[in-house]
């Protein structure tokens, strides 16, 4: 490929005090440790982001360059004097009247703005690990368009879920695209979409209504313009987002981009066996060999809501990736 790949990861610390004490000038509801949008477990740290980079410097070493995004923290033990990262506070690019901001949707409705940034990259959440190597062509087709593995499928409106942010997404969506138009510039009847997410797409396309897309949570590929564009023409929508403090059922998130590409035809099927979400609510040894195994070239491993014991699946959770990735990568001191 002719053109360069960023990553971009988001990370915070949600034990750091001081980064505590502010968000509490802003919510002490938000600081509880019940369930919720808003919960300990959306701020979480579990020790294991130095193992996101040495997976990226191990199978992953042509991306161009990596943005770690912070709010004025940086991981103790992260080496930063790399030419290929940069740290970027959220002061850097979303503008002073969002910040403070303790919501991930808003953090990514403006991640357009980091300097530098290249037009093709591709957005990770910590808990995306990559686990075996991946190619350019596994996040975007050789005339630059981002590859996606979809299916229609219902929005499942669960308690702590995210399922108002997707009705907020495709409520913009099909006020721009037809139920016609979603289905024919989708192409999601093509076999490269794999057999489940066939039958989803065969099962709902006589509903009235396009009603979702099938979401697999691992890294998406993102083109600048489609999220510049975006801010044009739904700019109301991305301010809305972009006030709100903490993540709030009246926000879009970054899955809007993903489904305009999607719902506008212009984007490329990916492999749907390129990876899987996890959850370390039933984390066993079935996880652990996987993750050792290399099946999958990346792995989402999700906090979870009902862990039934914290510290030993921490424990468990940090030997294997340290048995999987032994060795220091360049940004680590």
């Amino acid at each position: 490929m002719d053109f360069p790949i960023d990553f971009v990861v988001t990370w915070v610390d949600g034990s750091d005090p001081r980064w505590i004490a502010k968000k509490n000038q802003y919510s002490t509801k938000a600081g509880s440790n019940k369930k919720g949008m808003n919960s300990q477990k959306a701020y979480r740290d579990w020790g294991t982001f130095k193992y996101w980079f040495r997976g990226v410097e191990k199978f992953a070493p042509w991306v161009n360059h990596i943005y770690l995004v912070t709010d004025n923290q940086v991981p103790e033990w992260l080496f930063t004097k790399i030419p290929k990262l940069t740290v970027v506070d959220h002061k850097d690019f979303i503008p002073n009247n969002y910040l403070p901001t303790f919501n991930s949707n808003a953090i990514e409705a403006n991640i357009h703005r980091i300097k530098g940034l290249s037009e093709h990259f591709v957005i990770f959440n910590d808990d995306m690990y990559l686990t075996s190597a991946v190619k350019p062509d596994d996040f975007f087709s050789s005339d630059g368009l981002p590859k996606y593995n979809t299916a229609i499928n219902p929005i499942v409106p669960e308690r702590y879920g995210t399922g108002n942010f997707q009705i907020n997404d495709m409520e913009i969506v099909n006020s721009h695209f037809s139920k016609k138009e979603i289905i024919k510039n989708a192409k999601l009847f093509s076999y490269r979409h794999g057999i489940k997410n066939l039958i989803r797409s065969i099962l709902y396309v006589h509903s009235k209504f396009f009603f979702g897309f099938y979401e697999d949570h691992l890294p998406y590929p993102m083109l600048k313009s489609t999220i510049k564009k975006i801010w044009n023409i739904e700019g109301s929508a991305m301010v809305i987002t972009s006030k709100s403090k903490f993540r709030s059922k009246l926000d879009t998130n970054l899955w809007l981009f993903k489904y305009w590409q999607i719902a506008s035809g212009e984007y490329s099927i990916r492999s749907g066996t390129m990876g899987k979400l996890f959850s370390l609510d039933n984390a066993d040894d079935n996880l652990w060999n996987l993750i050792a195994s290399g099946r999958y070239k990346i792995m989402c491993i999700n906090d979870g809501f009902n862990i039934s014991n914290e510290k030993n699946i921490m424990e468990q959770f940090i030997k294997t990736m340290e048995s999987t990735f032994p060795q220091k990568s360049i940004f680590e001191n």
